[in-house]
């Protein structure tokens, strides 16, 4: 059985990924990080790991690209 402790990543080594995840810095207001935050805290995930799943397309972003 797992336990929570045996479900927790080690530092720079990834839970659910075959790679470690490397420190990246990205700069945003402090309203986008509240907001952010917010958005994470609804899919009970940390802000690191809510970018991740959409960067890798498991959470879905609702824009879509258009041509100008």
């Amino acid at each position: 059985m797992n336990t929570d402790k045996e479900k927790r990543s080690r530092k720079g080594q990834g839970q659910y990924y075959t790679e470690p995840k490397k420190p990246t810095m990205i700069g945003l207001t402090p309203t986008a990080v509240e907001q952010l935050d917010e958005l994470a805290a609804e899919f009970q995930l940390s802000r690191s790991e809510f970018i991740e799943q959409i960067a890798r397309r498991l959470i879905p972003v609702g824009a879509s690209v258009t041509t100008h």
